[in-house]
């Protein structure tokens, strides 16, 4: 909040200190010239509707009117024209920008302008519209150039800053390159119209202005083409990297870095399928709402996002604000004005979604569709494989019955957790539980029946225990707990709350109702025992001494 309340008390200071130095500027603006002034303002608006849009970024010719107009009538009416020419241009087509961003980008350039033009008055500079082109001028005209270069970007910069923080390094100095492209093809054409001025007047600045929004279309056509292959960069570096060792999370992280390479964005989600939990799981989030969103569910049927998924249809929200889809949603379309939501599939299953959120509107267009749509696909495959692979590995440490850990990867955990604990000095408790009556189940209903018993309570232990530890079938009837971090009282308080959970709960045995009682046995390290295979035994004598002292109850070891 702070951070917000910096860069809007900024925004409006910027403005303020623009609009001041407007105010006084005015004064001195040779009203006679009026005519000329509102020609070379209309240039600017041309120059700005016609620029070439990047993300966080905008190419055009505007420079070579600025420079021209400095050149021709002075400081003044350079100050007036740049900004009227940005203001109206931007403030009518605004590119999703609100009109405080029109505003801003007006006042940096008047401020740009004001003290560019001050550090080449003290570097010896004299008015150009007086003493024309000569030599001495060249050293503060430089000055002057590169001055304006320099406080436009830091201007800027201090503006985007709170979503620029998350770009990469090469993105920045991309826009740094363009922009100076587009600098270096202004100046000529800025002197030349000054040159042609002098004999021919307006006329002259007005018929030169064409070959620059030639050169400007052509700069288009390179950008794209620019982009293009950023593209199939990125193609490339997710086709090599991904398809080797790459685990699951870093092919994500991959996705977002060559996502960035062509799309500018906020806040970056993807959206993971998870058995465990039956639901969509933010498996991996970049940008400043990472906290907030890591680890955010969607439910199966649930709002817009998994619309899209189900439906494996990409879907590009333009402003939420006025999307009737987007009414009742809550999370990311709360402080995202524009959306994209790329499904992740492969053949028939649906492994989740791609979602990119910006803050202000129109961010997003069909080119990003296209790409990411491509991309994406790409990147499926291989989540899709490292997934399976992810999910034969851990079969193998699954019970065939019960669906939950079996013992030998319980104990290789535990093992891990144990040592954790004896090198940071905590607590380590394992709890053991086991069915009262179980066999009076079998007889009457089953071995069959028995099975789906043990299934229903693997799931309500996996359900309350997952937070906290891990559960595993110990063996028959029986298992087995471990709680990092409790200690005898805790571990007790939480053995006799799945005791009095599973009594409460009625199982289902084909068309019957069951209820079961459980008997439960505690041990703490290192109050009861000093390795793991004797704080196995002594949460196993808990539990006789429970079945012994009549069942349904918890007993801690001593």
């Amino acid at each position: 909040m702070a951070n917000k309340s910096r860069h809007i008390l900024y925004t409006w200071l910027v403005v303020f200190l623009g609009w001041l130095v407007l105010f006084f500027a005015f004064r001195v603006l040779n009203l006679d010239l009026g005519k000329e002034y509102l020609v070379m303002v209309a240039l600017g608006v041309l120059a700005e509707w016609f620029a070439v849009y990047l993300p966080q970024c905008q190419l055009s010719g505007g420079f070579s009117v600025v420079f021209a107009s400095y050149l021709i009538f002075g400081t003044a009416p350079t100050i007036w024209i740049s900004a009227l020419a940005v203001l109206f241009s931007q403030g009518i087509i605004n590119r999703g920008n609100p009109l405080r961003t029109a505003f801003f980008n007006s006042s940096q350039y008047v401020l740009s302008l004001f003290i560019a033009n001050y550090l080449f008055r003290i570097t010896g500079g004299q008015a150009l519209s007086s003493i024309g082109l000569v030599i001495s001028n060249l050293l503060p005209m430089l000055v002057f150039l590169v001055s304006f270069f320099v406080i436009n970007h830091l201007l800027v910069n201090l503006y985007l800053l709170p979503g620029r923080k998350h770009d990469s390094q090469p993105y920045r100095f991309d826009t740094l390159y363009w922009d100076g492209f587009t600098y270096l093809f202004s100046i000529p054409f800025g002197v030349l119209m000054y040159i042609f001025y002098r004999p021919v007047g307006i006329t002259g600045p007005f018929l030169l202005f064409l070959p620059v929004l030639a050169v400007q279309f052509v700069l288009r056509l390179y950008v794209k083409t620019a982009l293009f292959n950023k593209e199939l960069l990125a193609f490339y570096q997710i086709a090599q990297k991904a398809g080797g060792n790459f685990s699951s999370e870093q092919i994500m992280d991959l996705l977002f870095k060559e996502t960035r390479r062509v799309v500018s964005y906020h806040t970056g989600v993807i959206y993971l399928w998870s058995n465990d939990y039956q639901c969509f799981k933010a498996a991996m989030v970049v940008g400043p709402y990472r906290n907030q969103l890591f680890g955010s569910s969607l439910e199966k049927g649930e709002g817009f996002i998994v619309s899209a998924i189900e439906n494996r249809q990409v879907e590009i929200v333009y402003d939420s604000k006025f999307d009737p889809r987007l009414k009742e949603e809550r999370g990311l379309t709360q402080v995202h004005r524009s959306l994209l939501v790329i499904p992740l599939f492969v053949e028939t299953e649906v492994l989740g979604a791609l979602v990119l959120g910006e803050k202000k509107p129109l961010a997003f267009d069909q080119r990003h569709q296209r790409f990411l749509s491509v991309i994406c696909s790409q990147t499926a495959i291989f989540l899709a494989n490292k997934i399976q692979v992810k999910r034969i590995q851990e079969s193998a440490n699954l019970d065939i019955i019960t669906g939950i850990f079996n013992q030998r990867f319980f104990f290789e955990q535990v093992e891990i957790d144990f040592n954790r604990a004896k090198e940071k000095g905590r607590n380590l408790s394992l709890v053991l539980l086991d069915i009262d009556h179980f066999e009076r189940i079998n007889e009457y209903f089953g071995y069959r029946a028995g099975n789906q018993i043990l299934v229903q309570l693997a799931g309500l232990l996996k359900e309350e225990v997952i937070r906290d530890g891990m559960v595993a079938r110990f063996g028959g009837e029986e298992f087995i707990i471990s709680l990092p971090g409790f200690n005898g009282e805790s571990s007790r308080e939480f053995a006799d709350f799945l005791r009095k959970k599973i009594s409460a709960r009625q199982f289902h045995v084909d068309d019957s109702l069951v209820q079961l009682k459980v008997s439960l046995g505690v041990a703490v390290y290192p109050d009861h025992a000093r390795d793991v295979s004797d704080l196995v035994k002594k949460a196993g004598q808990a539990l006789v001494r429970a079945k012994e002292a009549g069942k349904d109850r918890v007993m801690v070891a001593f």
